[in-house]
C-alpha cells in the first residue's frame, strides 16, 4: 500500500549565504523524495527560511541596511541555492509571511498552559540562538561557534519543558518518534536522562532589537526564535487556519512525518519541538533523521568560520548530479565526513566515467551494430536485478545513502562482467545475442531508475538514450530505438 510522506528540511538563518553544509542536507532530504515517489509513494516536501533571528538582525545592521530588505534578499539567494542543486521541493516557507505569523501565535496559545514568565540570567551565544550551560564550554568558547557568549538578564517567558520528562522517556524508549541513525537516539536519551530544566521562549524586544513576532498580549517581548522556527513544520501547512492542507500532511495519523536536520540542532527537534507539540495537543513527527557535519581540515563548515567550499566552482568543473553522487555516496549519518575535492574527482573518474558512463556507452554501440532496435525478450539478469533492488530499498529504511550507492555500483559492476564474459559481440546466433542484449538494455534501465533520486539528470539522458518514453515499467516483448548521446561524464580538462 502506497504511503502518504511529509518530509521538511530545516529551516536555515539568512544572516549568510548557504555553503556545503546546507547542501548535504537539501540533497539527501531530496534524495529521500526522490526515492519514496519513485516507489510510488505521495510526498510532500517543505524547506524554507529562517528569517526572525538575532543573527539575521544583526547581519543587516552590521551592513548598514534595514532586516527586511536583508532578509529578502538572503532568501532570493537560498531559493536560487536550491535550484543549483536541482531540488525537487513542493513548497517553500518563509517565517516573514502571513501564514507562519499567524500558526506561531496560535501555537503560543495553545500551549499556554505550559508558559509563564519568570527573570532568567545566563550566557547566550547568538551563533546557536541558544543558552549554553558553563560546562558545554571550552576555553570559555561556544564549542560550535568559537565565540564567547554574552551574559543575558531579563525577564522572559518560559517554557515547562519539565513536564514532559516522562512523556519523552516513554516516546523514544518506544521509538513513537524514531530517531535515526541509532547513535543520535542514544545522544538524545542521555540528555533528557540527565534532567529537563525549563527554557525561556522569548527575548526582550530591545534585546531582539526590534525583530521578530511579537508574543500574543505583550507587545515588549518577541517569540524566541526555536519556538518561533519549529513551528514552521505545521504554519507551511496551514496549522493557523487548521486548512485541508494541514490535515491532509499533519494532522492525519496515517501520514508519515520525516525531519531531516543536523546534530547540532538536535536537542531543539528531538526535546523541545516533540514537547511543545504534546503542550500544543499537536501530533507528533513520525521519524528524525539527523545527519553529521562535513567538515574541511576536520573543522565543521560554517559561515561564522569562514571556511565554506564554493560550491559553484565545483558544480562547474563536474556537474550537479556528480556533486550531489558524491555528497549521498562519501557520507553516512552516523559520522562526520571530511570534503576533498581529490576524493571527489578519483569517484567520478572510477566510479561514474569508467563505470556507469563507459557501460552505457558499450551496451548501446553493441545494440547499433544490430540496427539500433532491440525487442527485449529475455533477463537473464533478473535474480542479480531483484537482489540489487533489494539492497537498495533495505539502506533507504534507514537512510543509508552511501550503501544505496553501493547496491547500484554493483549492479554496473555485474552487467558489465555479463559484457565481458560472454563475449557477445563475437556469438553468431541471432536469439543468443538479443537475449544477452535484452539483458544488458533491462539492466540498464534498472540502473536508470536506481540513480535517479541520486542523480536525476543522468538518469534522464541514460532513459533518452535507451529509448524509454513516458517511464514505462514493463519492458519484456517490447522494442526499443537506442541512439548514443554525449558522454554522461566528460574526461576533465
Amino acid at each position: 500500500m502506497n504511503k502518504k510522506i511529509y518530509i521538511t528540511t530545516a529551516i536555515p538563518y539568512v544572516n549568510a549565504n548557504p555553503h556545503l553544509g546546507h547542501a548535504l542536507e537539501f540533497i539527501q532530504t531530496d534524495c529521500a523524495a526522490r526515492y519514496n515517489r519513485l516507489k510510488g509513494n505521495e510526498v510532500f516536501f517543505l524547506t524554507g527560511a529562517d528569517e526572525n533571528s538575532l543573527k539575521n538582525a544583526l547581519a543587516a545592521e552590521k551592513e548598514g541596511r534595514l532586516v527586511e530588505e536583508f532578509v529578502e534578499e538572503k532568501r532570493a539567494i537560498f531559493k536560487d541555492f536550491l535550484k543549483l542543486l536541482n531540488i525537487d521541493n513542493t513548497d517553500f516557507i518563509s517565517t516573514r509571511e502571513p501564514r507562519h505569523f499567524e500558526g506561531v501565535k496560535k501555537f503560543w496559545q495553545a500551549a499556554e498552559k505550559d508558559i509563564y514568565q519568570s527573570d532568567y540570567q545566563g550566557i547566550y551565544c547568538v551563533g546557536c540562538e541558544d543558552f549554553l550551560k558553563e560546562e558545554e564550554l571550552i576555553d570559555g568558547l561556544c564549542p560550535i561557534h568559537k565565540t564567547t557568549p554574552q551574559l543575558v538578564s531579563e525577564k522572559n517567558y518560559f517554557f515547562r519543558l519539565s513536564n514532559f520528562q516522562k512523556q519523552l522517556e516513554e516516546i523514544y524508549k518506544n521509538d513513537v518518534i524514531k530517531i535515526i541513525p541509532e547513535n543520535r537516539k542514544q545522544e538524545i536519551e542521555s540528555f533528557i536522562a540527565g534532567g529537563l530544566k525549563d527554557f525561556s521562549i522569548s527575548r526582550s524586544k530591545q534585546r531582539a532589537h526590534n525583530w521578530g513576532i511579537e508574543v500574543p498580549n505583550d507587545d515588549e517581548q518577541v517569540i524566541y526564535v526555536w519556538f518561533d522556527a519549529l513551528c514552521n513544520y505545521i504554519t507551511a501547512l496551514g496549522y493557523g487556519n487548521n486548512s485541508p492542507l494541514y490535515r491532509a500532511w499533519w494532522a492525519d495519523s496515517s501520514t508519515e512525518v520525516w525531519h531531516f536536520i543536523g546534530k547540532d540542532i538536535s536537542k531543539f527537534h528531538c526535546i523541545y519541538w516533540p514537547a511543545m507539540l504534546l503542550s500544543a495537543d499537536v501530533r507528533l513527527p513520525s521519524k528524525i533523521i539527523i545527519h553529521g557535519f562535513i567538515t574541511v581540515n576536520s573543522q565543521k563548515i560554517s559561515k561564522s568560520l569562514g571556511n565554506s567550499v564554493d560550491i559553484k566552482n565545483i558544480i562547474d568543473k563536474f556537474g550537479i548530479d556528480v556533486l550531489r553522487y558524491y555528497l549521498l555516496r562519501e557520507f553516512s549519518l552516523a559520522q562526520d565526513g571530511d570534503f576533498s575535492e581529490k576524493n571527489l574527482q578519483e569517484r567520478y573518474e572510477k566510479e561514474l566515467a569508467n563505470g556507469l558512463g563507459n557501460l552505457l556507452n558499450r551496451v548501446v554501440a553493441l545494440i547499433e551494430r544490430q540496427g539500433g532496435k532491440i525487442k527485449i525478450e529475455k533477463n537473464l539478469l533478473e535474480n542479480v536485478i531483484n537482489e540489487i533492488w533489494k539492497k537498495y530499498d533495505e539502506a533507504f529504511l534507514e537512510f543509508r545513502f552511501n550503501q544505496g550507492a553501493e547496491a547500484f555500483l554493483q549492479l554496473v559492476g555485474e552487467t558489465d562482467a555479463l559484457v565481458n564474459q560472454t563475449q557477445v559481440w563475437a556469438i553468431d546466433d541471432v536469439e543468443q545475442k538479443n537475449g544477452i542484449l535484452s539483458s544488458l538494455w533491462i539492466s540498464l534501465a534498472n540502473l536508470a531508475d536506481l540513480i535517479s533520486p541520486y542523480m536525476p539528470e543522468i538518469s534522464g539522458k541514460m532513459k533518452q538514450s535507451l529509448g524509454i518514453k513516458n517511464n514505462d515499467k514493463e519492458f519484456l516483448g517490447k522494442e526499443f530505438e537506442v541512439k548514443r548521446i554525449p558522454p554522461l561524464f566528460p574526461k576533465l580538462n
